[in-house]
């Protein structure tokens, strides 16, 4: 999700100047640095891909992040630097380059709805750092191996989530409701141990470990790189599973095309009514026929089918030619 960070508070010049010059001392006049605000949560971690691909071509970028949990251990950005309004300001004013990489934005007709980009929202990225030429598709998280060893809980471990309702910004068009997701859970119970994720206001599910609410970023990641599949919808938590290599299920519907926000190493479900894609953040009026056409018995299956193969590196990791 691809959003705009808040409004700066309004203070006085001097204030501001201030700030920037004890920020200056503190941080450094970094030449190009990423940012895509306080909230934005599983941007930062698309991020990862962007710096990736900056630091092979010789060109890093510092990123400007409220939680640099998720860059630990990562080499790729130059540095990590606070989110800071003044302090951004006062860098571009100093000719420094701050890239906000938004792949979305606003449709003008409808407040509602994204205009959708016609790449893969990493490539996107990627062009708009200024970057060319071949780019992968995956984003990076870094494990150390106690923190791996504390993620596989059970010889064989499902993650599944409910819901996305919980999210800084919310998007009602992805949901494809927990009662489903429960109707899954059932189904899988019998061949795996089950691990729930997500917040702790997220409705729960039939699991063997629930732990909404009480894990870390970084033990969430755990988890998801010691279980064979996860299965949850596109969001936070299918960017983290495909950091740490964890095959996905993920249930998409036909808000966006698969190609543009899914990864091709994981089971994408569509579907695409004539309504689709639509772009909708909120108030779709067919009933979400995207979405109710997805049964659990499909997701049940497709995750079984994903059990059954060995855990390995994801494949195919995906590519994209930036011209």
């Amino acid at each position: 999700m691809s959003i705009s960070p808040p409004a700066a508070p309004c203070r006085p010049r001097a204030v501001r100047a201030l700030r920037f010059a004890r920020n200056l001392v503190r941080w450094g006049l970094p030449a190009r640095s990423l940012l895509f605000g306080p909230l934005s949560l599983g941007d930062d971690l698309l991020c990862t891909a962007v710096l990736r691909e900056a630091r092979r071509r010789g060109q890093p970028f510092a990123m400007m992040t409220a939680r640099p949990e998720l860059f630990a251990g990562n080499a790729d950005p130059a540095r990590l630097l606070p989110v800071d309004d003044d302090y951004v300001a006062g860098l571009r004013r100093l000719g420094a380059r701050v890239v906000q990489p938004y792949y979305v934005g606003s449709d003008p007709a409808d407040p509602q709805r994204d205009r959708l980009p016609t790449r893969p929202i990493i490539a996107e990225m990627c062009f708009l750092a200024g970057l060319h030429g071949q780019v992968t598709l995956r984003p990076y998280l870094t494990l150390t191996a106690a923190e791996l060893a504390a993620g596989r809980r059970f010889p064989l471990q499902i993650a599944i989530h409910s819901t996305g309702l919980a999210a800084a910004i919310p998007y009602p068009a992805k949901e494809w409701g927990p009662d489903r997701f429960a109707a899954v859970a059932r189904q899988l119970g019998s061949h795996a141990k089950l691990i729930q994720l997500g917040s702790a206001s997220d409705p729960a599910l039939p699991v063997d470990l629930d732990l909404r609410g009480r894990t870390t970023l970084r033990e969430a990641a755990a988890l998801l790189a010691g279980s064979t599949v996860f299965v949850g919808l596109e969001g936070f938590l299918a960017h983290l599973a495909r950091s740490v290599d964890c095959p996905g299920v993920i249930v998409m519907g036909g808000r966006a095309p698969a190609e543009i926000f899914g990864y091709s190493a994981n089971r994408n479900l569509t579907a695409f009514p004539a309504c689709a894609p639509c772009g909708l953040r909120t108030g779709c009026t067919h009933e979400m026929l995207c979405m109710t056409a997805l049964s659990p018995a499909t997701v049940a299956t497709a995750a079984l089918a994903t059990l059954a193969r060995p855990r390995e590196p994801l494949l195919p990791v995906g590519t994209f030619h930036l011209p």
